[in-house]
């Protein structure tokens, strides 16, 4: 093998300009082990890679061990759990996952302006644009916050095991954390859409 190649999966040798794995496989609960330690997060770059993994570790685990993770990419998200000689089956169709909630984080005053603009929100996605203090669960599929991302990746990262008595987790599947900025910029034109077509009826009265 040349220095222009590394090895992935099954062996197979690629350039180092090969795509970035489109999986991300991340231990949210990890309740084994002598010292516990949460496993880093693993780039994956197929689901098969993915089962693969989790059924080794599934294997290697003693009872009563368990564990959970989630496969996730850029929009979706799924769960699996582990124990001795058990895995969760992944399912192939990625696009039956769940999607992953988009946290918003605002300034005050993008906070301010969020509220005013509701009725947009509604127009475009349904129901309410919720703020989120970052210790409830996330629920809803997007969620605005004044919290920093720092503060944001800290409330949803995983819980290790010495930390189970301390917090708990808030979702199942980690947000996509982004500014506010673009989702406010869609609301202005809304409702400004919405303004005119308002006045243009009142005028046809």
């Amino acid at each position: 093998m040349t220095t222009s190649q590394v090895i992935v999966e099954g062996g197979e040798t690629v350039p180092p300009n090969h795509p970035p794995a489109p999986y991300t496989l991340r231990f949210t609960q990890w309740q084994c082990g002598h010292h516990g330690t949460r496993p880093a997060d693993i780039a994956v770059h197929n689901i098969a890679q993915a089962q693969a993994i989790v059924q080794a570790i599934g294997y290697a685990i003693s009872q009563p061990g368990s564990a959970r993770a989630v496969l996730f990419n850029a929009e979706r998200g799924t769960t699996i759990y582990i124990t001795d000689d058990y895995t969760d089956t992944i399912r192939v169709d990625d696009s039956s996952w769940s999607p992953r909630t988009t946290l918003h984080h605002a300034t005050p005053e993008e906070l301010a302006e969020l509220l005013t603009l509701q009725g947009a929100f509604d127009y475009c996605y349904g129901g309410e644009l919720r703020p989120w203090d970052g210790t409830k669960c996330i629920e809803d599929i997007d969620v605005v916050t004044g919290l920093s991302p720092a503060e944001i990746e800290a409330a949803v990262a995983p819980i290790s095991r010495y930390e189970a008595d301390q917090r708990r987790a808030v979702c199942d599947l980690p947000p996509v954390i982004k500014p506010v900025a673009e989702l406010l910029s869609e609301l202005r034109e809304v409702a400004q859409e919405l303004a005119a077509e308002v006045a243009e009826r009142g005028g046809e009265a």
